[in-house]
């Protein structure tokens, strides 16, 4: 039998060792050996999508929780752009850009105020308050005093007399260039532009009574000019400290006092 010696010399001097190995172990040896390097590389090779598939999985748990931030945010915008909407949407019933009947459908699915908005224009006006309407016993009509509206387009007050926020008047809802009209007969004192109205219209009437309209786009009368009922006065715009076309609407008595327009209207 075959055998292969190793003659080991551990230093100079030193006893040598010897090994002996059959050829036939020394073959199933490196045979061994063999099959552990194939088995490596194979798990190497095995295992390698393993690590990617992992390496890939952590990324996807980040990139998740990005996206999940990003759609948050989307939802956040997609609110906001809602309420953006409902806004331009009253606004523009507001200021006549959109016929109150073509936005019906949609203003009544949203805010209450937008479809009370719409249903009082609907009405061409015939009630300004709509549900809940304000309950004050109309103005008792005289010579020389003013009532009625001072515009025949369709409208709605968009804020009320205030006196505690020294809003001594009521607003109405216009479009831009809507014309406005004197509600009594008079005599115009105060035909020019100021700061906080813009260009501003005042007449005094027989009654004693002076009315304001105010945030005009347009002046049709000067001073000292002789008005009658239903004269165009002015047009209706958003001059002066004002957030939207409007008219302000300001009745006073005959000692100078802001008194409530709201039962000169009805």
């Amino acid at each position: 039998m075959k055998y292969l010696t190793l003659m080991i010399v551990p230093y100079p001097g030193a006893d040598v060792r010897s090994v002996r190995i059959r050829h036939r172990t020394l073959k199933v040896l490196g045979f061994v050996l063999a099959l552990l390097v194939c088995a490596l590389i194979m798990t190497v090779f095995y295992l390698r999508p393993v690590f990617d598939k992992a390496q890939r999985f952590d990324q996807v748990i980040v990139e998740n929780r990005n996206l999940t931030l990003e759609n948050r945010k989307i939802r956040e915008l997609a609110n906001r752009l809602q309420e953006i909407d409902k806004l331009v949407s009253k606004l523009q019933v507001a200021q006549g850009v959109t016929k109150a009947g073509e936005r019906a459908d949609e203003a009544a699915a949203q805010e209450p105020e937008a479809a009370a908005a719409v249903a009082m224009q609907n009405r061409g006006g015939e009630d300004l308050y709509g549900a809940g309407a304000d309950t004050r016993a109309p103005y008792p009509k005289r010579a020389g005093m003013p009532y009625g509206r001072p515009m025949d387009e369709k409208s709605f007050i968009s804020r009320n007399f205030n006196p505690g926020i020294y809003h001594f008047g009521v607003d109405f809802a216009l479009k831009q260039g809507t014309p406005v009209k004197a509600t009594a007969d008079g005599v115009v004192i105060s035909a020019e532009e100021s700061e906080n109205l813009g260009l501003c219209v005042i007449i005094e009437h027989k009654s004693g009574y002076r009315t304001l309209y105010g945030h005009n786009s347009r002046l049709e009368i000067s001073n000292g000019d002789r008005v009658r009922r239903g004269d165009i006065i002015a047009y209706s715009g958003n001059t002066g400290m004002s957030s939207g076309p409007h008219l302000h609407y300001a009745i006073f008595d005959e000692n100078n006092n802001p008194v409530d327009p709201i039962p000169f209207l009805q």
